[in-house]
């Protein structure tokens, strides 16, 4: 299983991919969605898209999410934030995890929407 990790905070970022790695996931990390995009634009497609929904400048956790789904429909997505997004900003099949977190809660979420990949 392959994930992308967007998330604009180095210590969190490295955090979360160093766990991620420990549970034998693969992950490719990037701290803003402009790069995430060029990363997927290089061939570099994921299973799951775990991103923060703020990201400083440039586009959102929101955005990127809609488009990476404009090209990868497939592609499930986590969201990640200290804000909670509005209702209708989630899609149903999305999760969305609540700064701070468990690592094991968000574990947990990828392994729900990617059954059998881990």
């Amino acid at each position: 299983m392959r994930v992308l990790l967007i998330e604009d905070d180095n210590l969190v970022r490295t955090l979360v991919a160093d766990i991620l790695l420990d549970e034998g996931i693969e992950v490719d990390a990037v701290s803003n969605a402009e790069d995430a995009l060029v990363l997927l634009g290089s061939g570099q497609v994921c299973d799951v898209l775990v991103t923060d929904i703020n990201l400083g400048a440039g586009l959102d956790g929101l955005a990127l999410a809609d488009s990476v789904r404009s090209r990868y429909p497939e592609i499930a997505v986590v969201f990640v934030s200290g804000t909670l997004p509005a209702p209708d900003e989630i899609s149903p099949r999305d999760r969305f995890l609540a700064k701070p977190f468990r690592p094991q809660q968000l574990v947990a979420m990828i392994g729900q929407l990617a059954p059998g990949t881990l």
